[in-house]
C-alpha cells in the first residue's frame, strides 16, 4: 500500500480544492444521516475534506502515512488523528459517518483487504450510521494505462505522472515531483503507487454482509449507456 510520504508536502497543490467531492459528501450526510455529529475519514491524507467538515462536525482522521498525518494535523486544528492501517484500525469510539474517498480503497490490491475495511467500518459505526466511499473502476485504470505520461505544473514545481500495467489487473502510478530550489535546480521526489479495481457485483456482495442498504452513484456519468469510471457508494448500517 502506498504511503505517500514523499508526495505529502505537494499533495494539495497537485490535487487542488476537493469542492465537488465535499459537496456530494455534505449532501449525502444531510440526506442519509441528518443528525450526524461525529465523522471519521479513513485514509484521510492531508485532511482537505475534514477541513471543510470541521465547522459542522467533530472530525477524526486516520492514515498510514506519517507525512500525510503531519499535514492534516496542521490543517485541521480541531481534528483528532490516528496513525493506523485502514484494514485493521481500532478506535475506542463510534461514529455517525465514516468516509474513504479519493479512490483510497483501490490501493488495497487484495479483495480480502477490502472486506477487512468493510468489517472494520461496520464495527465503528453507530446504528444507522453511514459509510461513504468511492472506487475507481477498471475502465478508468485502463484509460490511464493507455494514455501517455502527463505533466502538471503547480507554481515553479511540476509533476510527471505515468500509469502503466503492472500485471494481474494492477496499475502502477509512477509519480515524479520536481520541487524547484533555485535557478534550474530541482529536487526529485518519486513514488510508485499501485491501484486495483474489483467488479461492482463482487463489492456489493461483500457489502451486503455488513450493511442494510447500499446506494451506488456516478456523479460524472452523463448518459445511462456510458460505462462508469468512478463510483460513490453510500452504505447504511
Amino acid at each position: 500500500m502506498a504511503h505517500y510520504d514523499l508526495f505529502a508536502k505537494h499533495y494539495d497543490a497537485v490535487m487542488g480544492e476537493p469542492k465537488a467531492k465535499f459537496d456530494f459528501i455534505e449532501k449525502s450526510i444531510k440526506q442519509h444521516k441528518s443528525n450526524a455529529k461525529r465523522v471519521l475519514e479513513i485514509a484521510c491524507g492531508t485532511g482537505s475534506i475534514l477541513k471543510l467538515l470541521e465547522k459542522k462536525y467533530k472530525v477524526y482522521g486516520l492514515d498510514i502515512s506519517p507525512g500525510m498525518l503531519s499535514s492534516a494535523k496542521k490543517k485541521v486544528k480541531s481534528g483528532k488523528f490516528f496513525h493506523q492501517d485502514m484494514t485493521k484500525f481500532k478506535i475506542n469510539e463510534k461514529f455517525d459517518v465514516i468516509l474513504c474517498v479519493f479512490d483510497s480503497i483501490n490501493h488495497l490490491l487484495k479483495f480480502n483487504q477490502w472486506q477487512q475495511v468493510f468489517s472494520g467500518v461496520n464495527q465503528h459505526l453507530v446504528k444507522n450510521g453511514i459509510f461513504i466511499f468511492d472506487m475507481n473502476m477498471q475502465k478508468k485504470l485502463n484509460r490511464h494505462i493507455s494514455e501517455k505520461p502527463w505533466v502538471h505544473w503547480f507554481g515553479k514545481n511540476f509533476l510527471i505522472m505515468d500509469v502503466t500495467d503492472a500485471g494481474n489487473r494492477v496499475s502502477n502510478w509512477n509519480v515524479k515531483v520536481f520541487e524547484h530550489k533555485k535557478n534550474n535546480v530541482y529536487t526529485l521526489y518519486e513514488e510508485n503507487i499501485k491501484e486495483k479495481a474489483f467488479p461492482l457485483g463482487q463489492v456489493n456482495k461483500s457489502l451486503k454482509k455488513y450493511f442494510t442498504s447500499i446506494r451506488v452513484t456516478d456523479i460524472k456519468k452523463n448518459h445511462p449507456s456510458q460505462q462508469s469510471e468512478n463510483l460513490i457508494l453510500i452504505c447504511k448500517k
